[in-house]
């Protein structure tokens, strides 16, 4: 989408995702989009939400994206504890929300966050599916989002199925909770409403084009006949991202190769500096 100078791709996505959520619901997330989209929708857009940071800092807190020293100055604000039994018991009650960045998702929301390739013979081991499973069976609403829509990441079919989405297999074992709710991609906003629960466009972000998104996406994606464009976000959303991540750690999730690895750079040594100017004031954590 052509970048607008009131605001970056990040700030414009995370704004996007923040308008999502609702309701008196726990959100958690382990990435500085999930996190500040969360931060975001307190201050602006649900402010029934309890934010979680981390289990060890609990509730409550300013879930600051850092990399892994700056994750000291969010566990000393000393939150509302949590034991994972109780995130576990949230899940299952449907008071869970979170965003999910997956590596692969494909027309009826399959994700996948385990391999790219054969099961046995995989091209690249991720991480597993961890808690998707738990989250795409139990919850009201599932929350995606993907910073690079290509059709390596929007396929047709995922090469593994992380959690689940909506079709046949749903209708017969697990029943409606679960299904994928939203899509967020640099390109748009979508659902799965089109037929038999196939993804379709909710809105297009400014500049984009039907024909980009269906040329990026590797099947063809449902659409009305008349597509809203997405929402700008303000200059207080705007504002608010940036009071709350001064490091930018967020727009580390939309570099790679070298680009990456120097602003990791960068980012960690603030956070050191950030770190030693606290330890006094914060005492050592025992």
């Amino acid at each position: 989408m052509p970048l607008d100078e009131r605001y970056a791709l990040d700030e414009f996505l995370i704004t996007t995702m923040a308008r999502q959520f609702s309701g008196e619901v726990m959100v958690s997330s382990v990435t500085a989009f999930g996190a500040l989209s969360a931060l975001l929708a307190k201050a602006r857009y649900a402010p029934d939400l309890a934010v979680l940071a981390t289990p060890e800092s609990g509730m409550e807190v300013t879930p600051m994206p850092t990399l892994s020293l700056g994750q000291f100055l969010t566990d000393a604000q000393r939150g509302i504890p949590l034991t994972m039994e109780e995130i576990f018991d949230a899940i299952f009650t449907d008071r869970f929300r979170i965003w999910i960045n997956p590596a692969q998702i494909d027309r009826h929301g399959n994700t996948n966050i385990s391999v790219i390739g054969d099961w046995h013979q995989p091209k690249v081991a991720m991480v597993g599916s961890r808690g998707i499973p738990e989250d795409t069976s139990h919850l009201s609403q599932i929350f995606y989002y993907v910073l690079t829509h290509s059709r390596r990441t929007v396929v047709e079919q995922v090469d593994f199925r992380s959690g689940a989405g909506t079709g046949p297999d749903r209708d017969a074992t697990l029943g409606e909770h679960g299904a994928p709710s939203v899509l967020v991609t640099d390109l748009g906003v979508f659902d799965f409403t089109g037929p038999d629960g196939t993804m379709a466009v909710r809105s297009l972000h400014p500049g984009v084009t039907l024909e980009e998104v269906q040329e990026k996406s590797g099947f063809e994606i449902h659409a009305p006949s008349s597509i809203p464009v997405t929402e700008p976000p303000t200059e207080e959303d705007v504002q608010i991202i940036r009071d709350a991540d001064p490091l930018e750690v967020r727009k580390l999730e939309l570099l790679s190769g070298p680009e990456a690895a120097e602003r990791f750079v960068s980012i960690y040594e603030r956070e050191r500096q950030a770190l030693h100017a606290a330890w006094p004031r914060l005492g050592k954590l025992g």
